[in-house]
Order: C-alpha cells, then sequence, then structure tokens
C-alpha cells in the first residue's frame, strides 16, 4: 500500500472552478426580520475578484419570495439553492432585463444557455417555475413567464460507489492530511453520513450509551436521526470530541465551523489532487452497496440510509453482475430432469393400457 499510496500523492488533477456564473449581488439591508435570507442573498456562491460592473440587487419580490419560503420550513440547503438559481438567472438576463420583466423568450434562452447536466437543468427550471408562480400567486406578475419551459425527464440515475480500492489509498493518503479530511471520509464510508450531517455535527449531540457512542443530528428534509458510531469508527471520532459543547469540525478561516459547502469542496479537492474523480457522496453509494452486500436486505439498508423510500435506496445499491448472473442459474435449475423416480400417469377410465 504504502508505495501506491507515494505514486498517487505525487500524480494531481487539473483543478476546475464550479461550473455556473460567479456574478454576484450588492449586499442591500433587509427591512424584516427574516433570518438568515441576507446570507442567502450573498453567500450562495463564491464570488469573484472583480465583481461586474453595474451588478443587479435583488429585487423586493426576490427578499420576499426567499423569506416566504424559508417560512414553509424549507432546509437552508433548499434555500441557499433556490436564492443561487435566482441569483444566476439575474445575471444571466439581456442588460435592463430584471426577474420581474424578464419574458417567456428571455427564460427559453437562460434555459437553453445552460451548460450543466440534464439533472441541474431540471432541478434549475423546478426552481425557477416555483418562483414565478408564487409571483403570480402574491400579485407581482399578471401573467407566468415560466409556463411553457419544459422540464426535463432526468434519466435514472445508477450506483456510483467508490472502488474498493481507491478508497482504501483516499483512506491511506488521508492519514497524512492535517485537518478532519479522514474522519469525513470514514463518516461518509462507514456510517453513510452526508456533507450537511458532517457539517453539522455537535459536540453535545455525540453521546455514550452502555459504553457505545451515538450520534444525534438533523438529517436531509429536517428529519431527525440517530446512528450507533460502529466500534472501529469510534477511535477516528474521538480525538475531535472535545469540550461539552460547540460544533465539532472547524475547517473555515479564523476557526469558523464548517460548512456543508466546505466539506463537499474540500472532499473533492483531496480526491482531485490523488487523480480520483469522486466526491464525498460517492461514499455514501459505497455504503449503501457494502451494507446490501452484508445484509442482503433492503429494508435494514434503507434504514441505515435512512430514505424514505426503498427506491431510493436502490439508486444506492450496486449490485455485481457475477450476482446477477448465479440468481438467472439458480431460476433455471427447475428445468432440470428431476433425478427422482416419475410416477406413470394415470390410465383414463375405459381404456386398457397396453403390455410392453
Amino acid at each position: 500500500m504504502a508505495p501506491q499510496t507515494a505514486a498517487l500523492t505525487v500524480r494531481t488533477a487539473e483543478q476546475q472552478s464550479p461550473k455556473g456564473l460567479r456574478a454576484g449581488w450588492v449586499k442591500m439591508p433587509l427591512q424584516h426580520d427574516g433570518r438568515n435570507t441576507e446570507q442567502l442573498l450573498n453567500s450562495v456562491m463564491p464570488r469573484t475578484q472583480t465583481p461586474p460592473q453595474a451588478p443587479q440587487p435583488p429585487l423586493p419580490a426576490v427578499r420576499a419570495h426567499l423569506d416566504w419560503f424559508r417560512r414553509t420550513g424549507a432546509t437552508q440547503v433548499s434555500q441557499r439553492y433556490r436564492a443561487g438559481v435566482l441569483r444566476r438567472l439575474a445575471a444571466a438576463l439581456p442588460d435592463g432585463v430584471t426577474l420581474l420583466t424578464a419574458t417567456r423568450d428571455d427564460l427559453e434562452k437562460w434555459q437553453s444557455d445552460l451548460q450543466v447536466s440534464i439533472s441541474t437543468i431540471a432541478g434549475y427550471t423546478s426552481h425557477v417555475r416555483r418562483f414565478y408562480g408564487w409571483c403570480v400567486e402574491h400579485g407581482h406578475l399578471d401573467t407566468d413567464p415560466s409556463l411553457q419551459l419544459p422540464l426535463p425527464r432526468v434519466p435514472g440515475r445508477k450506483p456510483r460507489p467508490v472502488p474498493d480500492e481507491d478508497l482504501a489509498v483516499a483512506l491511506q493518503c488521508a492519514r497524512h492530511q492535517q485537518g478532519p479530511m479522514r474522519v469525513w471520509l470514514v463518516l461518509a464510508a462507514y456510517m453513510g453520513l452526508r456533507a450537511m450531517e458532517i457539517a453539522g455535527m455537535r459536540r453535545e449531540n455525540i453521546t455514550a450509551v452502555d459504553g457505545r457512542l451515538y450520534i444525534d443530528g438533523i438529517g436531509k428534509g429536517n428529519k431527525p436521526f440517530r446512528l450507533c458510531v460502529p466500534v472501529d469508527v469510534e477511535p477516528e471520532l474521538r480525538p475531535y470530541l472535545i469540550g461539552s459543547t460547540g460544533p465539532i469540525f472547524r475547517t473555515g478561516p479564523g476557526g469558523r465551523p464548517s460548512r456543508p459547502y466546505d466539506v463537499s469542496m474540500q472532499t473533492r479537492d483531496f480526491f482531485r489532487r490523488l487523480g480520483m474523480p469522486y466526491s464525498i457522496h460517492r461514499l455514501r453509494h459505497s455504503f449503501g452497496t457494502a451494507i446490501y452486500a452484508q445484509t442482503r436486505d433492503v429494508l435494514i439498508t434503507q434504514d441505515l440510509m435512512r430514505h424514505t423510500n426503498a427506491n431510493t435506496t436502490r439508486l444506492y445499491v450496486q449490485t455485481t453482475r457475477v450476482e446477477a448472473v448465479k440468481a438467472l442459474d439458480r431460476n433455471g435449475r427447475s428445468l432440470r430432469p428431476s433425478t427422482a423416480t416419475r410416477r406413470r400417469p394415470a390410465t383414463p377410465s375405459g381404456v386398457t393400457r397396453r403390455a410392453g
């Protein structure tokens, strides 16, 4: 393992900036008590070093919509995502055109010019359509210019676990990385934690019960969860259990608590430095595949993955072709001739069986 690790640590991948426009909005003080809304408007995506010459400020309708969206109970991840979509749409519109003056043709051109995946286009379009639907319902617009935007059909996703050998190399290399990179990889690969759940870990929510550590947290959709820490994961986590309260991980400037974006981007960059095209979410695929391989029980896997629907779990579980071939062979065994002595068919009444 050591020679392979040394070779991979030298190999680097070309650093690419995230896709999408980087145009930002000017900061404007909010006149309502919407918690976190100003941060959403101004901190969704990293800014360029040189802002646009005439940045477009967020419209009052946008601020009101984001505050309404927050009050519906949307998660902070969803709030940030929608704010980012609206900000990038505003930056892509022609000069002098705002979100409320955009026409159907403007939105059609925006969607047509998107250089992202089909699933991302579907996500962007859904958020834009919901924004304009809200504008009509609340009297900001008379007609909805987004009604004719097609919502792309997203092709079925397939499980994408990180190969075991690549995961082993990444974990070995992470031993020599300063900071919590290794424990992040372990928590994702061996407990199935998402980036937002790792970033949200707090000391007071990690408790010992009957000699075992348990993690309490808030998962996707604001759903609470409790997970028992595997015995072999405890030594990786214990060095970070300092104090009695507060965030577990602080990787931001000046010791700022880690955000989900930090966890996602730092792990992605770590994999890229190893020449590996993975993300931390791919480790959830590895976790789901490994749990199912050990249990052969999709319900147990669903419970540990914390999915509401078993169909979602299937997107994370990869079965091998060898298993499929074996299953086909077992199913076909019924065609084999029986080795037991077969009973002769009964003779119909009135028919004399001929000797010989």
